[in-house]
């Protein structure tokens, strides 16, 4: 292919391990002397782990406090949005670079933006760009990403509709020559050519009462946000982490309140927080925290070495669910973003090899391989279903020999509930794969809202809690015609790729005799 290569496996085939191939191949013969991998900002530190636990390939991360800027490292993975930033683009630009690799191809499928233009204008020798989802919205979405890799393969784009689309613009025509061409580019395998057998998830969802106080609590943080976005539309960051923290734990409700105490001035806000402060103080009794032991208590005595991954989004909740686990005599380990790389590794051993309970904020999302373990609980859950997705995805993963059971814990009436119920049930969040989750989120996002503010707005605008899950029923709706359109277009890629297999025995000719290697 000329050295530049687009792969295109389905979700969960190793796009990631064929690229890691490559590239240690490349360094085996002398021919890469600087390599640039550009990612989705969430996804770079994963890519450092997987290149270094599986290759010993080692490359700076733009995350890195040692990394010094795109003119001071040759082997580098780094975000896009990084790169094509004031502040790098130019240094970026400047450089020819021996390998361009770049993951999540669709997301410059747009030639009107910024990263389109970016990777328009670097200068490379060899590239392989990765996405299992080559087509999104229309088969020109492929036409702009091959013309990335492979200028003029296609001829113009008006050239490339005319010949290739029909009129409508819903079914392709000239087929035949299309995947002859696209098989100068592409490799694409499929999921159902593979022997992987994927194991089962079983979904375990527990919801509990509150105690009185923590009902209390909860209405005043509620009432709170509700009324100070309402009066100033302030700091909408700060006012949604309450939410999702005082149905958490106290604990960490409680550093954010006294943060906020000191920094707030205005006599009203101070009063309420102050009365929120005073319920917390009156909570004896977690309910979460309770309930979690019968969960380790029945993997305890059910699964080698009791081993469950609890999962928690704040480090003030992680460290009271630590504290009381050691109570009651239980092997615990603490995972998260302070740790460095080594002692993230140690930390993963120790578990493997003591058992017991691993606690993990959400930092444990950077790639880890956890297939030792197949239980695990979501002690609360984002409200973004990528992170609840790529939280299963550390257990549920090639190689996981066992069916994975997942729990998860919410306490009734509140925004927890209505996110888990009325939502993640609705769309069938936990049978699905990274992969199906991203075009549904993808759709929803390019009108401009993300899925956590689509919640916070539905949260503080409702008027009554009859309007609240009607909201939401709403919002289950949207997101279930945003699948049939995923679905749509999936049928529609099939469409594209049926019959493209190379290096089987249907492989498409090349034209020279030859079958693709």
């Amino acid at each position: 292919m000329n050295g530049k290569a687009l792969l295109a496996d389905e979700v969960g085939l190793g796009k990631t391990i064929e690229v890691g191939m490559i590239l240690k191949e490349m360094q085996y013969r002398d021919t890469t002397d600087s390599v640039l991998i550009l990612t989705p900002a969430q996804l770079a530190k994963q890519w450092q782990g997987e290149m270094r636990e599986k290759f010993g390939l080692e490359y700076i991360c733009n995350y890195d406090d040692e990394f010094e800027g795109f003119d001071s490292h040759d082997q580098i993975i780094a975000s896009i949005d990084t790169a094509k930033s004031d502040r790098y683009r130019s240094t970026v630009l400047a450089r020819d670079w021996d390998v361009l690799v770049l993951d999540e191809a669709h997301y410059v499928k747009n030639e009107q933006t910024e990263r389109y233009d970016l990777i328009d204008r670097l200068t490379y020798r060899y590239a392989f760009f990765l996405t299992a989802t080559p087509i999104q919205n229309d088969v020109t979405d492929l036409y702009n990403i091959v013309s990335l890799l492979r200028p003029g393969l296609f001829g113009t784009r008006e050239t490339f509709k005319h010949y290739f689309i029909n009129s409508s613009q819903e079914t392709l025509i000239n087929t035949t020559e299309l995947k002859d061409r696209l098989a100068e580019v592409m490799i694409r395998n499929r999921r159902a050519e593979t022997d992987i057998d994927f194991t089962d998830r079983h979904i375990d969802t527990r919801t509990f009462d509150p105690t009185p106080n923590e009902e209390e609590l909860y209405r005043l943080v509620s009432d709170y946000v509700t009324g100070a976005y309402s009066r100033d539309g302030g700091q909408k960051l700060v006012l949604m982490l309450l939410q999702k923290e005082v149905v958490s734990s106290p604990a960490a409700l409680r550093h954010t309140i006294e943060k906020r105490l000191h920094e707030q001035n205005e006599l009203t806000h101070r009063d309420e927080l102050r009365t929120i402060v005073d319920q917390i103080d009156s909570i004896d009794t977690v309910t979460k925290q309770d309930r979690l032991r019968d969960i380790v208590e029945e993997a305890r005595s059910h699964v080698e070495k009791g081993r469950v991954i609890v999962f928690t989004q704040f480090r003030a909740t992680q460290q009271e669910l630590l504290s009381s686990l050691a109570e009651d005599g239980y092997t615990v380990h603490a995972f998260h973003g302070g740790h460095s790389s080594e002692e993230k590794e140690a930390i993963v051993e120790d578990f493997r090899r003591e058992g017991g309970i691993l606690v993990s904020t959400d930092a444990m999302n950077e790639g880890r391989n956890l297939q030792f373990c197949n239980i695990m609980v979501n002690y609360d859950l984002p409200w973004n279903p990528m992170k609840v997705e790529q939280r299963i995805g550390r257990v549920h993963r090639i190689g996981q020999d066992r069916d994975v059971f997942i729990f998860n814990m919410a306490l009734n009436d509140t925004i927890e509930e209505y996110v888990l119920e009325k939502l993640y049930h609705k769309i069938d969040l936990f049978q699905q794969t990274v992969g199906e989750l991203s075009t549904i989120l993808s759709r929803l996002e390019e009108s401009g809202s993300s899925f956590e503010d689509e919640i916070f707005e539905r949260l503080v605008n409702a008027d009554s809690e009859v309007d609240l899950e009607n909201d939401f029923d709403a919002m289950a709706v949207d997101l279930t015609e945003q699948q049939a359109l995923a679905d749509k277009m999936e049928e529609f890629n099939d469409d594209v790729f049926s019959g493209f297999d190379l290096g089987t025995d249907q492989a498409v000719d090349l034209g020279d005799g030859q079958r693709g290697e």
